[in-house]
């Protein structure tokens, strides 16, 4: 009797002991898992509707979804057709739970110059996503 009890004490310890070593694993480290562009976000930064097409007169935002835990670094740099850096962003980030972030860029002088532009967004100095889009008269 008293080895059975034991027996029982000694499988509950260990079920424990691996239930709590599951709770205390090691949080992933922040990911980009996405990068959408749009003329609109929501107040959780969720894109109203990608596109990579977008008027002279346009704001357009790069909404950032990210997995993981901890502080990270992104940055965004948006480029003109010719190559010029328009806006080198940076937002230092701490997200606990799956997340979106966000960076955009006004009109300038009122309007967009027509033609392919691009954003590259990294994460802490490595990780990159580059998307292109264009600003062109829409109908």
């Amino acid at each position: 009797m008293i080895v059975s009890i034991r027996k029982r004490a000694t499988e509950a310890c260990a079920l424990l002991l691996i239930a709590l070593a599951a709770c205390s694993a090691p949080a992933e480290p922040v990911k980009m898992v996405a990068v959408d562009l749009t003329h609109e976000v929501d107040e959780h930064n969720e894109p109203r509707s990608a596109r990579e097409t977008f008027a002279p007169t346009s704001t357009i935002y790069a909404s950032i979804a990210t997995e993981g835990t901890g502080n990270a670094t992104l940055t965004a740099k948006w480029t003109d057709p010719s190559g010029l850096v328009l806006a080198d962003q940076t937002q230092t980030i701490n997200p606990t739970k799956p997340q979106r972030f966000e960076f955009h860029i006004p009109p300038a002088a009122d309007a967009h110059p027509l033609g392919r532009y691009k954003v590259v967004i990294s994460l802490n100095g490595g990780s990159t996503r580059t998307r292109e889009f264009e600003i062109r008269v829409t109908k």
